[in-house]
C-alpha cells in the first residue's frame, strides 16, 4: 500500500481533510472516527450549513458543515477523498461538479423499497454492481468502493487504531484505479480498520446487502477468499 497523504503529516502541516456527503447515521459515524483519529472533515446534507450545526454538535461534534457545493474544497488540497454516504434514493440530488478531481468513497447501498434515479435502476435491473453506475455518473472523480458493508451502528466500535492490523475488523476496498484505491486504504488504516483489496470496481458486489461481506465481522482471511 503506497504512502497517502491522509498517512503521514509533518508537524506543522495542517491535518487532512476528509468530505463527507450524507449527514445521516452512517455519514456521523465516518465523521466521529474520522476525528479522532487526527482528520477534519466537512459534511454536506440537504440541510443548509446553519441548520446542520446544531445536529452535528449532537452528532458529530467537531465537524465542519459546509454547502454540498463545499463539499471537495478543501478535501482537494489534503486527503483528496470524498464520501458519498446519502441514499441512493437521493443520488440526483448531488451535482457531479462538487467531487470532480476527488477519489469518491462509494459507502451507499441498494435497498428494496427506494425509489432509484433511472440511470441507476438501470443498472440495477442489468444486475451490474451499483458502483459502476455511479462511476458513470460522477465520471470526474475517481469512484471506490468501501465502508457500505459494515452497520454504522458497529463503526465507532469497531475502529480499533491502537491495535495491530492483525487485530483489527477487515473492510473490502474495490476499485479500477489503483492509486485511488491505495489512497481509501491508507484512510482506513488511519481510522483503525484492515483494509483489503478485493479487486476492480465490479468485485463490489460482493460488498452489496445480498453478498457475502455484507455485515459481517470479518477478518483478512475471511475477505481474500473473495478477492480478484
Amino acid at each position: 500500500m503506497s504512502e497517502s497523504p491522509v498517512e503521514t503529516v509533518s508537524p506543522g502541516e495542517p491535518a487532512p481533510v476528509v468530505g463527507i456527503l450524507g449527514a445521516g447515521r452512517a455519514g456521523t459515524a465516518f465523521a466521529r472516527t474520522l476525528l479522532r483519529a487526527g482528520i477534519a472533515v466537512d459534511i454536506a446534507s440537504t440541510r443548509p450549513p446553519r441548520a446542520l450545526q446544531h445536529h452535528l454538535k449532537i452528532y458529530a461534534p467537531g465537524a465542519q458543515p459546509v454547502e454540498g457545493e463545499d463539499i471537495a474544497v478543501r478535501a482537494r488540497d489534503t486527503s483528496g477523498i470524498v464520501i458519498l454516504a446519502v441514499p441512493q434514493e437521493e443520488l440526483d440530488e448531488v451535482d457531479p461538479d462538487w467531487v470532480a478531481g476527488t477519489v469518491l468513497v462509494d459507502a451507499t447501498n441498494t435497498w428494496q423499497d427506494e425509489l432509484l434515479p433511472g440511470w441507476l435502476q438501470a443498472a440495477v435491473d442489468e444486475q451490474l454492481p451499483t458502483s459502476m453506475a455511479l462511476a458513470g455518473r460522477f465520471s470526474s472523480a475517481r469512484v471506490v468502493k468501501a465502508l457500505n458493508h459494515i452497520a454504522h451502528a458497529d463503526f465507532d466500535d469497531g475502529a480499533r487504531p491502537d491495535a495491530d492490523l492483525s487485530g483489527r475488523r477487515a473492510l473490502a476496498v474495490a476499485g479500477d484505479d489503483e492509486a485511488a484505491r491505495g489512497l481509501v486504504m491508507g484512510l482506513l488504516v488511519r481510522m483503525g480498520y484492515d483494509p483489503v483489496s478485493v479487486g476492480p470496481l465490479a468485485a463490489g458486489r460482493i460488498m452489496e446487502p445480498d453478498g457475502p461481506l455484507f455485515n459481517r465481522p470479518l477478518r483478512r482471511e475471511d475477505i481474500l477468499r473473495f478477492a480478484r
